[in-house]
């Protein structure tokens, strides 16, 4: 894997101005190393064979990405607009209301998107109300495609070119489970796509990967294993980050927990010794 480095823009290049020389704004490495395409990700294979496939003959769809925070759910979103390329669309929960999507249908209906495509992502669309949620089930069907026809009633025409992606964090032991808030008539429109964090083995050698492009100092044996245990990708490179400006964390030292089996024979030993102590008491008591 080659090195990623990559620098915000200067701030001048909005009036058209041209930047500073030599002036960077580094990122945090969270940001820095964000995947720009949906095969780079780490761990979720799943979604990411999904969306190769849907990225080789896009169609206008409704995904519901589902998991854990720090997994890549939006970021995920942000890459199949740059993959696609399309015009990337991001609103809230708290402000999709009926009259938000309203708005929304009618800048995809006149205004051409880039590439051809919407990506409208909503995010912690489990918050929405219920009244959004039922504006969306004919955006997200069949009805989407019907056209006006001249003297009134509609036609089945192509369906608008919408890609829409709602994300949330998910219920459950592995946090995958659609949460409670959804309706279930809007989920029956939507491909849910589980978002798992990554296994151990698949995220230490990232991490090590990402020390050595930061130049980090010589780590001790299984580092990368202890930084990233149980942790999602972003959580482990905020850690990771932590790390390069103040030294490798020292592991915290476990102590080791008694086998049951000695345990219980230690105890068994110890009431047998008990016993036999008190027998020969009584013993030398009775011939005294």
């Amino acid at each position: 894997m080659e090195c990623q480095t990559i620098h915000a823009s200067s701030p001048q290049a909005a009036f058209w101005k041209p930047p500073q020389g030599g002036l960077e704004f580094p990122l945090s490495l969270a940001e820095k190393y964000q995947p720009r395409n949906p095969k780079d990700f780490v761990g979720l294979a799943r979604p990411k064979e999904l969306l190769r496939k849907l990225l080789l003959k896009p169609r206008a769809c409704g995904l519901a990405f589902i998991g854990s925070p720090g997994t890549g759910k939006s970021v995920m979103a942000t890459a199949i607009s740059d993959s696609l390329p399309g015009s990337l669309h991001v609103v809230s929960a708290q402000k999709c209301d009926v009259a938000t999507l309203d708005s929304l249908n009618d800048k995809f209906s006149y205004m051409p998107p880039v590439g051809n495509w919407w990506v409208c992502v909503v995010e912690e669309a489990d918050q929405m109300t219920e009244k959004a949620q039922l504006q969306l089930l004919s955006r997200l069907d069949g009805t989407a495609a019907l056209r006006p026809t001249w003297g009134g009633g509609y036609m089945r025409g192509t369906p608008p070119p919408i890609i829409w992606v709602f994300t949330a964090n998910g219920r459950g032991p592995d946090h995958t489970l659609p949460p409670s808030g959804f309706e279930s008539r809007f989920l029956s429109r939507c491909m849910i796509v589980p978002f798992h964090a990554p296994t151990n083995e698949e995220l230490a050698p990232y991490l090590a990967h990402v020390w050595k492009c930061e130049g980090g100092p010589r780590t001790p044996k299984g580092y990368f294993d202890y930084i990233g245990d149980g942790l999602s990708v972003r959580d482990a490179l905020q850690r990771l980050d932590t790390d390069l400006l103040a030294g490798c964390r020292p592991r915290p030292q476990i102590e080791k927990v008694p086998d049951l089996a000695e345990s219980l024979q230690a105890s068994i030993d110890e009431r047998s010794s008990a016993a036999v102590k008190a027998w020969e008491t009584r013993r030398e008591r009775q011939f005294a």
